[in-house]
């Protein structure tokens, strides 16, 4: 998850020669080139196949550079995904998730932790007031913005603690299908962009997958289709639903007219998230 709150950032630029990929980073102060490199490795010795083959890497040089392998296939979020591409998304995300075995994803540190969201959601919305229906906003954005504001500002992360131990996964930390490639030779899903990858807690990587707006924009995945082909706890399960009101509260706030995603979806997105987060939560 990005902390760009003012305008979209870049934070690298693609190369593809052949049958490689050279990605050059134009920014790397939080880490992202090192944790790709991590995230490549570790995929590649413990789930071969499931990313792109890491190459070599230049982590000290001004910009730092990766070249890595060049996955087939085409992203997922573009069109409506077929029930085949879903299992092989589940299939996917479940090989993230535990190919890297305990003892080594116990030295691999985490990334975005509900605490960390929590903090960058209340950056987020101070000092932002509730938009104006004078202003152009329609009144389920207000009350989307209102509802928002009372769960960020609420004790969700001890909530969600509550409900159960976290399942430690190796996760990206971010839920953009267009990271997900699929291979209609293979009929496999492959995962691409490990900048933000870490350890996480199962429930959070996922609430943070079903609740990206590329779920329901482009591919038109249900939430609640995607997490039963999933098999979960009931703690798990538990802990998915406390955590997925905060990444539906970021996309609100990054889909207002003052956010970096307004201008970036189609007319009516806002409004439509804004409905739906009034449901969710």
């Amino acid at each position: 998850m990005t902390e760009t709150v003012g305008q979209v950032s870049t934070t690298h630029h693609i190369e593809i020669a052949g049958d490689r990929v050279v990605k050059t980073f134009v920014s790397w102060d939080r880490g992202e080139h090192r944790r790709e490199w991590r995230g490549l490795t570790l995929l590649h010795e413990h789930a071969p196949g499931l990313g792109p083959e890491p190459i070599s890497a230049d982590l000290d040089a001004h910009p730092p550079v990766i070249v890595m392998g060049r996955v087939p296939g085409e992203s997922l979020g573009t069109r409506r995904a077929t029930p085949e591409q879903i299992d092989a998304l589940v299939f996917a995300l479940d090989r993230l998730h535990f190919a890297v075995p305990a003892h080594v994803l116990a030295d691999v540190d985490p990334h975005d932790t509900p605490s960390r969201i929590a903090d960058l959601l209340r950056r987020m919305i101070a000092d932002r007031a509730t938009p104006s229906v004078h202003g152009g906003s329609v009144p389920v954005v207000c009350e989307a913005f209102e509802a928002a504001h009372r769960f960020i500002d609420s004790n969700w992360v001890e909530r969600g603690t509550r409900l159960g131990e976290p399942t430690p996964v190796f996760g990206t930390n971010d839920g953009n299908l267009a990271n997900y490639l699929w291979d209609p030779d293979t009929r496999t899903v492959r995962v691409v962009d490990f900048e933000n990858a870490g350890s996480n807690d199962r429930a959070f990587e996922l609430a943070d997958a079903v609740e990206h707006i590329s779920l329901r924009r482009g591919s038109e995945i249900e939430a609640e289709d995607l997490l039963d082909r999933l098999d979960l706890t009931d703690a798990e399960r538990s802990r998915v639903r406390a955590y997925r009101p905060a990444f539906a509260a970021f996309w609100l706030l990054m889909l207002l007219p003052d956010g970096p995603s307004f201008k970036r979806n189609p007319p009516g997105t806002l409004e439509e998230h804004a409905a739906y987060l009034l449901d969710l939560i």
